[in-house]
């Protein structure tokens, strides 16, 4: 029995990530009905002061100075088990506005005051560890998207929330304190099934604290580094600029003269933004990096918030509608890609202190920022106010400022791996790049998205017979390259009719398609298509062949196993096209087979790292594993050492992997190769109950001479060491 680490499984982060985007789902609701909008209503309904309106705005940040003590007080206890608890008492502590029916002024405020920020800080609590169960769930090659996807979830049903919230209160028969209080009991509900999904995610991870590692030490270390003090920079300003964005809605409410069912139907269209936003950038950020997003979105942030601060408050609701919609689109793009990275920089030890001390740094600024908003606010409505600046010109000219410094630390920020700036914008702004861009992305995700002329898409997939005719007279075409096309498109969109066209091409010797036909031909089992392929098997090209060997595997023929594989064996090698040819054909017929004794040798080793890849990815292609090895050569070749360093992160949930992590990675940076096949043969050697299907893998491995190891057959040496042990000794 494998023992595992902390770190999850490729299974467990799946599941983990199922009741995580559920509980995101139930958390929409819950803090659309619980948080600061409905509790913005409920004290300007009790005539609360900017000052109070501006501490509502920061609270859920200001809160988060109570993390100074989470380290400690629940030093050892489960990530999920506090976050769980912390999260059941967020809901339970708003039953506190049920006593505003019986108050009134300023003791009413302070109830709202009191029961918003013990909302606040159980909320704190559990926001803590969501940082490190991002991370938890999600891989380097993930983290983006799902950090995008779970934005994405929150906003869209936090959206449907806000319209159901918008057309409560827009009921003439409800008193708008009615209105809101039974928001807040719904949101206690949602706020209870959210809880109950946090508590089920698998979670091996404990709140760790490493004593003398305090606030203040952490911070000091961290800013000594650039990348990691400019990253919390760009996060706190981030945060910053959404505190200041949450102004508006005071603004909209007592001077722009917003109705509670106006203000919930900005809140909707507001959280639209969000929505948007996230669906645009989630593409781009995990391929193409933050720092190309994050310039341009400060500029334009600063520019939406001069408009605030000069516009003024008569305008009509659908011009605050629009400005609205646009800044929120725009803080978002920063906020997530701002989390991203902050997300990446998280440490793998003392992950839950690094957290909460960006939450302790990020609540004092929001105390500042809140007094600050507040007070300015004030400030302008008693009088003193600069020339075409609005009431709340001065507060807004705060969020301009940090914009400005958004834009200035973005200049000079450097992260590994993103595209440049001119790249990127020359893709983004080009239609042709864009589609480029697209195809790329539904390859990467497994979708085959070959372009097309329309009117080859078109006669491929409908169903009319007239299509069929159509095509055959492209057949007769001698040079087509039309007829390449439908070739290999009837090999996914299947049309039994032209069997016999297909077998008429493969046939024909000086044929310039006969390849793309004998591949075609792999789609339709039936006699005339064996018997013909069985004949071009025969073939004097040997390419030709090994790909009707190929096809002959596809249609389920297994007569010829022993033939193939004598040629594949005894044959030499060298053509990289006609060996991995027989290796598919091998596979379909005999994916246990004795063949794979041969996947590793020194006959392999010499003919170079094209050939060694592409037959090692090929494989694990068939075998559909993951992470994919040829992600992992790719990012290899980009980088020494890269591809080893993703492999070795992805198999960490290991004992026996996260033990040699460090040696593993030594090895290979120190071209040491015959260190790792060492460490995996005797890895391998140790497995008992090994499948049918691994022995001759594990039997090929064991044999091979460990000082013929090279950077190529190390990654995949290792890479089938990991899968097979995960599995327990299959494959």
């Amino acid at each position: 029995m494998i023992k595992k680490t902390r770190y999850l499984s490729q299974k467990e982060r799946e599941t983990a990530r199922k009741y995580f985007f559920r509980f995101v789902s139930f958390n929409g609701i819950s803090f659309s009905f619980l948080g600061n909008t409905t509790v913005y209503l409920l004290a300007i309904l009790y005539g609360a002061s900017n000052l109070q309106l501006g501490y509502i705005s920061a609270a859920t940040y200001i809160t988060g100075g109570m993390l100074i003590f989470y380290p400690r007080l629940f030093q050892g206890k489960s990530n999920k088990n506090v976050g769980y608890i912390a999260w059941l008492l967020r809901g339970l502590v708003c039953l506190g506005y049920l006593l505003l029916p019986m108050l009134s002024g300023a003791s009413a405020v302070w109830v709202i005051l009191i029961t918003y920020t013990l909302f606040c800080i159980t909320r704190t609590i559990g926001v803590a560890i969501q940082q490190s169960i991002r991370k938890m769930i999600s891989t380097s090659r993930t983290r983006g998207e799902v950090i995008m996807t779970s934005s994405t979830r929150f906003n869209t049903i936090a959206m449907i929330s806000r319209f159901f919230s918008y057309m409560l209160t827009s009921f003439n028969y409800l008193s708008e304190l009615t209105g809101i209080l039974t928001l807040q009991f719904i949101g206690i509900i949602a706020n209870t099934f959210a809880s109950i999904n946090l508590r089920k995610m698998p979670n091996r991870e404990i709140v760790d604290y490493q004593p003398g590692q305090n606030m203040v030490r952490i911070l000091k270390d961290t800013f000594k580094k650039k990348r990691e003090r400019t990253i919390l920079l760009l996060r706190w300003s981030a945060i910053c600029i959404e505190i200041m964005g949450a102004m508006t809605i005071p603004f909209l409410r007592q001077y722009a003269g917003f109705s509670a069912s106006q203000i919930f139907m900005y809140t909707l269209i507001i959280t639209v933004a969000s929505i948007v936003a996230a669906l645009i950038i989630r593409p781009f950020a995990d391929r193409m990096g933050s720092r190309p997003f994050i310039l341009p979105a400060g500029i334009t942030a600063g520019l939406l918030y001069l408009t605030w601060m000069t516009i003024s408050p008569d305008r009509s609701p659908e011009f605050f509608f629009i400005l609205g919609f646009l800044t929120v689109f725009v803080q978002n793009i920063l906020s997530l890609l701002t989390a991203r990275l902050f997300v990446q920089s998280i440490p793998e030890e003392g992950s839950v202190s690094y957290t909460s001390m960006d939450i302790v740094v990020t609540s004092f600024l929001a105390l500042l920022l809140g007094i600050a908003a507040g007070g300015l606010a004030d400030l302008s409505s008693a009088g003193f106010n600069l020339p075409i600046l609005n009431v709340y010109g001065l507060t807004f000219t705060l969020a301009l400022i940090i914009c400005i410094f958004i834009t200035v630390v973005a200049s000079g920020f450097y992260e590994k791996g993103s595209a440049t700036m001119k790249k990127t914008w020359t893709m983004l702004l080009s239609i042709e790049h864009m589609r480029t861009f697209r195809d790329i992305s539904m390859l990467s995700s497994g979708k085959s998205n070959h372009k097309r002329k329309t009117l080859i898409l078109s006669l491929a997939y409908t169903g009319s017979s007239l299509a069929n005719e159509e095509m055959r007279q492209m057949f007769l075409n001698p040079v087509s390259s039309e007829k390449s096309d439908i070739m290999k498109t009837l090999f996914e969109r299947k049309r039994p009719e032209l069997i016999p066209d297909l077998i008429r091409e493969a046939m024909e010797k000086h044929s310039l398609y006969r390849h793309e036909a004998i591949f075609a031909l792999g789609a339709y089992p039936s006699p005339e298509v064996e018997e013909a392929l069985i004949h071009l098997f025969d073939d004097e090209d040997s390419l030709t062949a090994s790909n009707a060997a190929k096809s002959l595997g596809r249609i389920g023929h297994t007569a010829s196993l022993e033939k193939i594989y004598d040629r594949y064996i005894k044959g030499k090698r060298g053509n990289i096209t006609r060996d991995l040819n027989y290796v598919i054909a091998l596979h379909n017929m005999a994916p246990e087979g004795k063949w794979l004794e041969s996947l590793f040798s020194a006959e392999i080793s010499a003919l170079g790292k094209c050939y060694e890849q592409s037959l090692y990815t090929l494989f694990s292609r068939q075998k559909d594993m993951n992470p994919p090895l040829g992600w992992i050569y790719q990012m290899n070749n980009m980088e020494y050492g890269e591809g080893i360093h993703i492999l070795l992160d992805e198999t960490r949930e290991m004992e026996i992997f996260f033990q040699a992590q460090s040696h593993l990675y030594s090895s290979y940076n120190s071209k040491d190769y015959a260190a790792i096949w060492s460490w995996c043969q005797k890895s391998l050697n140790n497995v008992e109950n090994l499948s049918k299907a691994a022995t001759p893998i594990v039997r090929s491995i064991l044999q091979f001479d460990p000082h013929s190891g090279n950077p190529s057959n190390s990654i995949a040496v290792l890479y089938y060491t990991y899968q097979i042990l995960s599995e327990g000794g299959a494959l």
